[in-house]
């Protein structure tokens, strides 16, 4: 039989056991809830929130069979939330013909003095050739091209290829016709603008 002390001891036992499950059940509802925070999902694919500095980063990774049949992982960082990115895309599908040269050809009127032109150009061409999309460089005006001895390349003169057109206009929006992909900034958003193409082609693939 039991002694009074040992009663006691019992009891203390369970409480902290019990203390100790309810800490566990807590900590569980807890992380559930600051992960949901953090990441969220955008027409099927799933995004992280994670911060570089005091950059905010939308982070998404996919895998994918190269042509070599080994299959790589591709880490995509946005700065723009792609749930609030409503830069509007009309036309065809995305999709880039291989083994032709994609070009991404620049009219740098307009863009010059956007803060982000370079980044956005920069990532967009290493999107593409980590995807194993062979890409080029171009100008989309003919007199630059020629004034800094550049391609040349237009949705015109290149009807075969993939081109993607980056100027500024009057309205951001992404018109895609075949293979000629036109990207028109306004207000320097190109960040915004290719941010969105870059999404598209990801969905569309």
């Amino acid at each position: 039989m039991q002694s009074k002390r040992e009663r006691k001891i019992e009891r203390e036992i369970l409480w902290v056991l019990g203390l100790l499950a309810a800490i566990i059940v807590v900590y569980l509802v807890a992380s559930s809830l600051f992960s949901s925070f953090n990441s969220f999902t955008y027409n099927g694919l799933h995004f992280t929130k994670e911060r570089l500095d005091s950059i905010q980063l939308f982070h998404y990774n996919y895998f994918f069979k190269g042509a070599d049949n080994k299959v790589y992982k591709y880490n995509l960082y946005l700065r723009h939330d792609p749930r609030t990115n409503d830069v509007p895309i009309s036309g065809d599908k995305i999709k880039f013909t291989k083994p032709y040269t994609s070009y991404i050809s620049v009219d740098s009127d307009g863009l010059q003095e956007c803060q982000y032109s370079a980044i956005a150009i920069g990532g967009l061409a290493g999107f593409l050739r980590d995807n194993q999309i062979p890409v080029q460089g171009a100008l989309r005006d003919f007199q630059q091209a020629n004034a800094q001895q550049k391609d040349w390349i237009t949705c015109d003169n290149k009807p075969a290829n993939p081109v993607i057109e980056i100027f500024s206009g009057n309205k951001t929006q992404i018109t895609i016709d075949k293979n000629c992909y036109r990207i028109e900034v306004a207000n320097c958003e190109i960040l915004q603008a290719v941010e969105k193409f870059q999404i598209q082609t990801i969905l569309d693939a």
